[in-house]
This record gives C-alpha cells, structure tokens and sequence, in this order.
C-alpha cells in the first residue's frame, strides 16, 4: 500500500492540489452559469428580426474555458466572460449595430431587464449574490476562419480581432503535453492497490499541473492586491505561466520554475532596456501590455518579487509548516484542505500518529482507561483545529 506519508513530495504535491481544488468553483455552480448562457442563446436564436438570418453561439471565454476558475475572494460575484458569436463577417455590420441588437432582445425580455446592465462594449446580466454574466457580441473576420472574432472596440467605433477559443486550445495543448503528472501517478497506484476507503476524488488528481498552478498563483494576486492598486490581469498571468512551462509533472515543479522565469525574464527586459511585453500567442499582432503605464509595470514586479519571496520561504520548509502556505493561499483554505488531508492519510498509512490525527479530525476519537485514542470505547474527545501554528 502507498504510505504518502512516508513521502514528503508527494505529501507536499497532493496538498497544493487540495489547496488549488479548494479554490475553484464547485460543480453546481459551473452547471448554472452553463445553463445561464445556454438560457440566454434560446432567448436570441426566438428573435424575429436581426439574429434570425444568423447562425449564433454563446460560449464562455476565459478561466472557465480553460479548466482554471478560482472562487472571488471575499465572498465576491464570479465574473463570467461570454462570447455572442455570430457567425456572419463583421464588414457587414457596424459595432455600434451589432451591440445595439444585443441589448434590444435582452431588455425585451421581461427578466432579463430586471438584471440587464449595459457596459462599454458588453452587456452584463447580474445574477444576484452568485455570479455575473457579461455577453460579449462578436462577428467573423472573414469566411475562412470560425475560431477568430471580430469585437466592437469601446465607444463602438470600430472593431477589434481576438481568438478565445484559439486562446484556450493553447492554453490546453500545452496543459496536457505533461506525459503523467505526479498526482497522476499516485491515485493510479492507490485504486492498483485496491485501497478500502470512500471513493477518490478524481477532479482532485485528473487536473494538470498547469492548471492548477494557474489557479493558485491567482489567488496568490487576488490576497496580494486586497489593498493595492494596478491588479495584474488573468490574462496576463495564464500567458505567462503556459509560455514558461516546460512539461514539468508536478504543481510544484510548475510553479518554482515559472516564476522564477516570468521574474527573470521581467528583469533581463530592465536589463536591456527594452519594454516588457506580453503577446496573445494566437494573435501575435495584440499586445496584453499595450495599455500599461509605469505604474502597471511597478504593479507588475512588485506582485511577481514578492509571491517569488513568499515561495523561496516556503521551499526552505522541509515539513509542513502554516505560516508561509497561509501567506500565499489564505488561511481558510489552508487550514480546509489540510485537515482533509490529514484525514486521508490516517485511513491509508500505519503511522499511529497520523492515524491518531485523523481519528481526532473527523470528531470519532475515544480515549480508552490505557490512554489510548481509538473509535470503540472510552471517552469523547473534542475535535483538534490548531493547524500548523
């Protein structure tokens, strides 16, 4: 039987998974922002007027897209990006048409008035104490191409091209180009050796290192910028991070050597005075950074030095100690992931310590006349929260 806790990488490497898994959307959540587009696409395709001469598709662009959606901190809405996709050359229409059709069926619908919000080049739909939605309308560059779009510009003055869809096939081929991750291998061997325990959740080891370095070092930005000014954007650091990767197997790996390159890489720019740039590898020509100031740019590294900082400190721990893991990923979740985590192990390793642990976790410990802890007789023990402090 696998001992992970024998095994301090491995233990390390399955709770930055917990941690990451902790972070993301839960599944019923993901179901009503699918079923909330899917919803707003049945409204569009019953227009008598302008959509019914086109094919249309609204799918979500972004984080959800690519397998790597985090929870807002503090309780916040999600914010789920959309794409309108009509399937018709932009030379066509004007922006300004085009957005305007938008919001006209969506304010003709009774409820979606009621939560129907007009932004620049958007429209977003507020899905009270949940999420919100914003719907962006887009038409072909040409005939040739269905992945690439054509976006009504701010002020609705012109166009701008993006590619999400080609953005997310990126992101992803780069993802799973990782031959097996380590997590991978591990609850492979835990179902070979038939381990009596309740089911193992999949979502939990079936992500790729990629991904969930991508979600964890963004809750890292989302507690970093609490209070500062000049957030760095998604985009931005999912470039970044899936420009950087090398294949590497663990989460861990993923993340000790993409920041150190993304750092090191922002300073050979300084170095050579040239001006840090991040490019849309599916558009060369759209420049993420085009609109930063210095101020971005002192945002930028100052985010970058210190989750860096933060991480050396944490390497420098060679058990699991809360203090630097808390900085990086918050306490909550921390704490959260590591008691489940303690309560796996006791089921699956004969360290009596471990094993005392996860009895005394789960609120099932009786201490026995002897003094020993076990879940047959003797008396009640409170359950044990003090973690890693």
């Amino acid at each position: 039987m696998i001992d992970i806790f024998r095994n301090y990488k491995l233990q390390r490497e399955e709770l930055l998974a917990r941690i990451a898994q902790e972070l993301q959307l839960d599944k019923t959540r993901l179901e009503r922002m699918e079923q909330a587009y899917n919803a707003v696409s049945e409204v569009l395709k019953k227009d008598d007027t302008f959509f019914k001469d086109f094919d249309i598709e609204i799918y979500a662009q972004g984080s959800k897209r690519i397998g790597a959606s985090i929870k807002p901190i503090n309780g916040d809405d999600f914010d789920l990006d959309t794409v309108l996709h009509i399937y018709d050359v932009y030379v066509n229409h004007s922006p300004e048409k085009v957005y305007n059709e938008l919001v006209r069926v969506i304010e003709n619908d009774a409820y979606y008035k009621t939560i129907c919000e007009r932004k620049s080049r958007c429209v977003r739909l507020n899905y009270k104490g949940d999420f919100h939605m914003d719907i962006l309308p887009a038409c072909m560059p040409d005939y040739f191409d269905k992945e690439k779009i054509a976006i009504p510009e701010k002020k609705l003055l012109n166009w701008s091209s993006g590619n999400p869809k080609g953005f997310a096939n990126w992101f992803l081929s780069i993802a799973n180009s990782v031959k097996q991750s380590l997590l991978k291998m591990y609850s492979e061997a835990l179902f070979e050796a038939k381990v009596e325990t309740e089911p193992l959740p999949e979502e939990l080891y079936n992500k790729t290192p990629l991904q969930r370095a991508v979600q964890l070092i963004k809750r890292c930005r989302d507690i970093y910028y609490q209070d500062k000014d000049f957030p760095v954007s998604s985009i931005v650091l999912t470039t970044l991070i899936a420009k950087f990767y090398n294949g590497e197997d663990s989460i861990y790996d993923t993340i000790d050597n993409t920041v150190f390159k993304i750092k090191s890489s922002y300073l050979n720019s300084i170095t050579t005075h040239q001006r840090f740039k991040v490019f849309n590898p599916v558009n060369p020509e759209e420049d993420f950074t085009d609109s930063w100031t210095n101020k971005h740019y002192d945002s930028f590294y100052s985010f970058i030095n210190n989750f860096y900082t933060k991480w050396q400190e944490l390497k420098e721990s060679f058990e699991i100690s809360g203090k630097e893991y808390i900085e990086l990923f918050g306490e909550g979740v921390y704490k959260k992931s590591l008691s489940e985590q303690i309560m796996m192990f006791s089921k699956n390793t004969d360290d009596i310590v471990t094993k005392t642990s996860g009895i005394i976790l789960q609120g099932n410990a009786l201490t026995n006349s002897k003094g020993n802890i076990n879940t047959r007789e003797g008396i009640k023990n409170e359950p044990y929260h003090d973690f890693g402090e």
